[in-house]
């Protein structure tokens, strides 16, 4: 009996964080794409190039999901409210201490 192959030790290890919005693309384009009936002149996409574009369309929104308003907010009050460590005047913790 075969075993099923188990994936590389690497690869469950890698999650691509687009892939589910992706697999949403490609269902939803898939669906419209591949069930319309066409006419001969009319090719259809090839399904790996479909989901290349799935995966280009689910980048994109990604990236401009970080450019609204609120999410840059949201970045600048993070960044105002972190500590910045080289700022931190720390010279009088480690002075000597006198004990006469």
């Amino acid at each position: 009996m075969s075993s099923p192959k188990q994936p590389a030790a690497g690869a469950e290890a890698f999650t691509d964080p687009n892939l589910e919005l992706a697999r949403a693309l490609f269902i939803g384009m898939a669906q419209r794409i591949y069930s319309a009936p066409s006419s001969p002149e009319q090719k259809k996409p090839d399904p790996k190039a479909l989901a290349t574009l799935c995966f280009r369309l689910a980048e994109a929104f990604e990236a401009a999901s970080h450019d609204t308003p609120k999410v840059k907010a949201a970045l600048a009050a993070a960044t105002k409210a972190a500590v910045k460590l080289d700022e931190v005047d720390l010279s009088h913790v480690f002075q000597a201490t006198d004990k006469t």
